[in-house]
């Protein structure tokens, strides 16, 4: 029985998920972080509430450049300030016959130091108006999956890859492509139930089996088969290794 939806959250629950082809991964400062495209978000808004400037739009409140640090040249001296781009908008959008409103802001580094100097982002008050478009489609639910960190989990990009294919094929294909789904998945479990069986020692084997029961709960899930199955299996390889490595213990 499916659950009933939540009014409250009608806009967030059609638009929380991303398609994985419009995002980027980068490193920023030792952290691996995923972006998304903004016409991607753009296009996802004019699904959602009909043609910008019509179904929704933005108005500028705040449009400036802040000074930052001292940019230093190889005498010391002071050359440049590193400079921020920020604006604020009014983002208003029409749902259910009225209109309604919030708003927020964008940043983008203007000038900034660089290996010779310093670096001037002619680009700057663009990038900051896309930074403030995404950032208010974000509070509405818009691409929530990313924001909330579960790109970084792998399972769930499996599952929305495993949505796609299924899309993709359709219902004459759908089965197959579960089927192969399936297939992928027992393999990974007997690769992870054949680590248990040779797990070195008891302690080892405890941590390996919760570790391994978590991951395939998840996976089951994505392809629609019983977690509660797939935990018992790896619980009976787990108790059969132990039982293995009980004479060892004792002899010891």
């Amino acid at each position: 029985m499916s659950e009933k939806p939540n009014p409250k959250t009608v806009i967030w629950d059609q638009v929380k998920t991303t398609d994985k082809d419009f995002t980027k991964t980068d490193d920023f400062d030792g952290r691996t972080v995923t972006s998304i495209n903004g016409l991607y978000m753009v296009r996802r808004a004019t699904e959602l509430f009909g043609p910008i400037g019509k179904g929704w739009g933005y108005e500028v409140l705040i449009d400036r450049f802040d000074q930052g640090a001292p940019i230093l040249g190889k005498d010391g001296s002071v050359i440049d300030h590193e400079k921020m781009h920020t604006m604020q908008i009014k983002f208003w959008y029409v749902h259910g016959g009225k209109r309604n409103a919030l708003t927020h802001f964008g940043h983008t580094p203007y000038v900034r130091k660089c290996s010779w100097g310093a670096y001037t982002d002619f680009d700057a008050p663009k990038k900051s108006l896309t930074d403030a478009i995404k950032k208010c489609l974000s509070m509405l639910g818009f691409c929530a999956d990313v924001y909330l960190g579960m790109f970084e989990d792998e399972t769930y990009l499996q599952g929305l890859e495993l949505k796609k294919r299924l899309d993709e094929a359709g219902e004459t294909g759908a089965d197959a492509v579960m089927t192969q789904a399936k297939g992928e998945f027992a393999d990974w479990l007997r690769s992870q139930i054949s680590a248990l069986e040779a797990c070195p020692n008891e302690r080892a084997l405890e941590l390996m089996r919760k570790q391994i029961a978590q991951t395939a709960r998840a996976k089951a899930v994505v392809v629609q088969i019983n977690p509660d199955n797939i935990e018992a299996r790896i619980n009976e390889a787990a108790a059969a290794r132990q039982a293995a490595l009980q004479p060892a213990t004792t002899k010891e």
